[in-house]
């Protein structure tokens, strides 16, 4: 294939991590057929086409979705996936809201909740989304969590006097490259029920980040809510399941759709107390808007597949200071290739994180690492990765979720691991 490298410059690159020297390769230049990175259904459909070639930029495909309702620059198969499985709700609520029914209960509304977002038009050669430049390296340091809630004043005079949970992780802040999510903690009123109630609808996730989805979201709770629009929608067709959660089976899915997001959360704190995991280190995750009530969920459900055992509470305290969606859900879809192996290979003792990377630790110390990656290529912080301390042991497996380049690859067993891709969740 074109985007392998010389016999050459594979020696090099396994000479130089043998050696601890940090060679390094420009992942960002690399670009390849879509069908090498994600399944064919998700490159062309009837609403959609993924530009070919794909660039991989560290690590992740960035797919450019061409649509009619925009572009959106999304990273990673996965994220491809939740877009591409979004498609057709954009449509039907696009037809439901030219509905004069629905422009009417829509107008009642204007004076007694006040201006919604409006939908983004359909133009299909705008780019709607597009996430910065991409996720950055995974096997760098997470940031900073900015903090807020009714406990931070407490929380940081803790901290000042070495109070402070001892697994939080320590970083350089990290720009996330995304926009922001809103809150969706507290509602008085039933308007969150009513945005619960057109998702379940439309089988999409109620606290999506779609920059076109989720105005559209919006005005129809805000229909149904105050302008008393029903949620009955005029489909003659069967919508595509979110992929959001992961497999999550259908746990996660009813969860958001049925329990409001304050309610969630306190059933969702009490679990991880459960596992161990400090109320601190809890507060500290609810205050990351990045973990959604849909995220935090399929974090909740990942670690209990761990049960009880020691480093829940790393994994929990990383997750509190990763900012942007695209990190959040490496860092979940990592967790779940860790959890399958946990359940049908070997059972781990305790879990480590090495970064954002999530590692199994064996009763005999072998150690298992997971990457929610796309195409792995050989680069500095790969070298780095591959000799980190934290990850020293006589047997390491490294899980990965696309593949890997041959190049990288021989690095990497150089450096003692046995590597397993095409792993995808």
């Amino acid at each position: 294939m074109n985007h392998l490298h010389s016999p050459r410059l594979a020696l090099f690159s396994a000479l130089a991590l043998a050696t601890g020297l940090a060679f390094a390769q420009n992942p960002g230049a690399i670009t390849m057929p879509g069908a090498e990175l994600a399944k064919p259904a998700l490159l062309k459909g009837p609403l959609h086409t993924v530009a070919e070639p794909v660039k991989v930029d560290e690590h992740f495909g960035r797919f450019v979705i061409e649509s009619k309702f925009g572009k959106f620059s999304v990273i990673g198969e996965k994220m491809l996936e939740v877009r591409v499985s979004e498609l057709q709700a954009i449509e039907e609520l696009q037809k439901v809201q030219q509905d004069s029914a629905f422009t009417d209960a829509l107008t009642k509304t204007a004076k007694g909740v006040g201006k919604f977002a409006e939908s983004v038009v359909t133009e299909p050669a705008k780019t709607v989304e597009n996430i910065g430049k991409g996720i950055g390296t995974v096997f760098g340091r997470v940031g900073y969590l900015a903090h807020s809630g009714s406990n931070y004043v407490s929380d940081q005079a803790s901290d000042l006097v070495g109070a402070g949970p001892k697994d939080q992780p320590k970083a350089k802040p990290v720009r996330a490259e995304e926009p922001e999510p809103p809150s969706f903690i507290g509602d008085p009123l039933g308007y969150n029920m009513a945005r619960r109630e057109w998702a379940k609808k439309l089988q999409i996730d109620p606290y999506t980040s779609n920059p076109v989805l989720r105005p559209l979201l919006d005005k129809a709770a805000t229909a149904t809510f105050a302008g008393n629009f029903g949620v009955t929608l005029t489909l003659g067709v069967v919508l595509i399941p979110v992929q959001y959660a992961y497999q999550l089976d259908d746990t996660v899915r009813q969860s958001v759709w049925n329990i409001p997001a304050i309610d969630l959360e306190k059933a969702n704190e009490a679990k991880l107390i459960a596992l161990g995991v400090p109320e601190r280190t809890v507060r500290d995750l609810f205050r990351n808007k990045w973990f959604t009530p849909t995220l935090q969920t399929a974090l909740v459900v990942r670690l209990e597949e761990f049960g009880k055992i020691p480093g829940v509470t790393s994994v929990v305290a990383t997750a509190a200071v990763t900012k942007g969606e695209a990190r959040a859900r490496f860092l979940l879809e990592s967790l779940a290739m860790l959890a399958t192996y946990h359940k049908k290979e070997a059972r781990f003792s305790k879990i480590k994180m090495s970064n954002l990377v999530p590692a199994g630790v064996g009763k005999d110390g072998a150690i298992v690492a997971a990457v929610a990656i796309d195409y792995g290529t050989w680069s500095k912080d790969a070298a780095s990765f591959a000799q980190r301390q934290e990850l020293a042991g006589k047997k390491k497996t490294l899980l990965v979720a696309g593949k890997v380049s041959p190049e990288a690859r021989q690095a990497i067993e150089k450096a003692g691991w046995s590597v397993k891709q095409g792993l995808r969740v």
